[in-house]
């Protein structure tokens, strides 16, 4: 999808958001109080990409000789003993990130494939200096149309859905004919730091899709009463075998270990060559959107994955749309 530079004058805006009194979402009285002390947060902004990132240097312009060929196919059997390895780039604020969750599930379970899930933060907060517009506010029309797709798109699935109240980022959206779009500083930010370190801490305990499959349907699922899932977080992330209040007294004792997780996966990421979620990668070679998953399966068939005998955890439905053309009955 195109997209195309904003060339409208921002709105006039003498002074910062009232950050404490935002009406861009819902927040049930209390919410902010459970988010525990964290840490200062390092800076989360991406920079210039890498000149050797994937897409890069596997670029065909039709013109232009690519700088490295397109990777051979693997040859190797695909087993359980041998499975393929992906990387799945993923925010817990993005609705299409949540939209692709349970086909990644499935195939994890279901075939002899690693799905590896590295939590970065939301293009909102890695691309705003404080003060300044996000990638996304930047983009007059995305916010809105965001709120509309998401839904729907939910709706085809048959993925249940409510869009997030609260936000996990704090950002002025909202009325969408005159928000200024700007993104508050990190150290406002009440709820995303928390979420992507404790995300960070299941990548290290092996358990990062187990975490977004309990967490995010909490943001996004309409599991909880409007306004309430920040309630909810400790309880899910017991649920996975993962003691919440050890994990957060080690965050905040050893903030520089979870840290060098969410750096190390934004790294990874831009070697994708890609700046959106989900991005779906195998073996360097991006798929954004939650709508490309039927050409990452199929890239996947063309590399040999098989179906395993017996799923494993963690174990979902099989999803309404998934895809069958390409060998995944």
């Amino acid at each position: 999808m195109a997209l195309e530079p904003d060339s409208r004058i921002p709105p006039p805006s003498d002074k910062e958001p009232d950050w404490e009194n935002l009406d861009a979402s819902y927040e049930a009285p209390g919410a902010r109080d459970v988010v525990p002390d964290m840490p200062p947060i390092p800076d989360v902004t991406t920079h210039d990409p890498p000149m050797d990132n994937w897409a890069w240097t596997h670029l065909d312009d039709g013109y232009h000789e690519p700088k490295k060929p397109f990777p051979a196919p693997n040859r190797e059997i695909v087993s359980e003993e041998n499975p393929l390895e992906v990387d799945v780039f993923y925010s817990m604020r993005s609705p299409y990130s949540y939209l692709s969750l349970f086909r990644l599930a499935y195939l994890n379970s279901n075939f002899n494939v690693n799905v590896n899930i590295k939590v970065i933060f939301p293009i909102a907060a890695r691309t705003a200096k404080p003060g300044q517009k996000s990638g996304i506010g930047g983009r007059w029309y995305f916010w809105g149309y965001t709120l509309h797709d998401a839904p729907r798109s939910a709706r085809y699935e048959g993925i249940p859905f409510r869009m997030f109240n609260p936000d996990p980022i704090l950002a002025d959206t909202y009325p969408p004919e005159s928000a200024t779009q700007i993104t508050a500083p990190m150290e406002k930010q009440p709820y995303i730091t928390w979420l992507v370190r404790l995300a960070n801490a299941a990548q290290l305990e092996g358990k990062a899709l187990e975490y977004c499959l309990a967490v995010s349907p909490l943001i996004f699922g309409a599991e909880t009463p409007l306004g309430t899932w920040p309630f909810h977080v400790e309880a899910a992330v017991n649920s996975i075998g993962m003691n919440y209040n050890h994990v957060i007294k080690d965050i905040q004792a050893n903030p520089a270990k979870y840290d060098a997780v969410w750096e190390q996966n934004q790294i990874d990421f831009q070697m994708t060559g890609q700046g959106g979620v989900p991005t779906m990668s195998w073996n360097g070679e991006p798929f954004f959107g939650q709508d490309r998953f039927n050409q990452f399966f199929w890239r996947l068939r063309e590399n040999g994955l098989t179906k395993r005998q017996v799923p494993r955890e963690p174990l979902v439905a099989r999803p309404l749309r998934w895809p069958t053309s390409s060998g995944g009955e």
